[in-house]
């Protein structure tokens, strides 16, 4: 997987940055992956990134500026520490730097720097390529029963610092609220496509969280 990844990375790198050359984009690559296995995360690294960049592959048709959404993907979860509420802006400081590295301009700097802010999943998001980045985000809420019992299993373990009912009231709280929204995902595709799975797996994991604090 790493050598698909930094050879991805790499053309990215091409398309995107001003220098177009192998140093820049081989540099930033072992910083990218260095930020994703540090601290050492269950779900939010590379492997989490790889699935993204599969979903977004097949949807690029619906992405208004693709490269700074593959960007903003590869870059918005590259700081994770379970206990902070800041990852998002941080995430996107740190893809303003590798821009920078890269000599990105401004303009999609910024670009990505607001993409990866939506992936907060606070609010809906913008229209648009912040919508598609979100949606894409969230994909593994609609997985098959067995890929969502791992990710599961895998967000406990990012989250072990917590007991038990902390945990439990955590992340009871998030997937109530994505339930209370009208809509899980933003865009008309992803609605039509994972909207009813998403909805049926967050609801048992609900219910088992409830049964479990009796």
């Amino acid at each position: 997987m790493a050598d698909a990844l930094r050879y991805r990375w790499e053309r990215l790198c091409e398309r995107v940055g001003a220098f177009k050359k192998a140093e820049e984009s081989d540099l930033t690559f072992e910083m990218l992956s260095t930020m994703y296995a540090h601290p050492p995360r269950a779900y939010h690294n590379l492997a989490h990134i790889a699935q993204l960049l599969g979903v977004l592959d097949a949807v690029s048709m619906l992405a208004e500026d693709v490269d700074a959404v593959e960007f903003a993907l590869w870059m918005h979860d590259c700081v994770f520490f379970a206990e902070r509420p800041d990852n998002e802006s941080r995430s996107a400081d740190a893809a303003a730097m590798i821009a920078g590295l890269l000599g990105c301009s401004a303009e999609f700097t910024q670009r990505v720097r607001d993409l990866i802010a939506a992936t907060r999943h606070s609010a809906a998001p913008a229209r648009g390529d912040a919508s598609l980045v979100a949606d894409i985000d969230l994909t593994i809420l609609a997985a098959p029963r067995e890929d969502y019992e791992r990710y599961r299993e895998a967000i406990r373990s990012e989250y072990e610092f917590a007991d038990d009912a902390m945990f439990r009231e955590g992340r009871a709280a998030f997937l109530q609220r994505m339930l209370d929204r009208e809509h899980i995902y933003n865009t008309a595709f992803f609605r039509r496509e994972h909207e009813r799975a998403a909805r049926e797996n967050m609801q048992k994991e609900l219910d088992e969280l409830s049964d479990s604090a009796r």
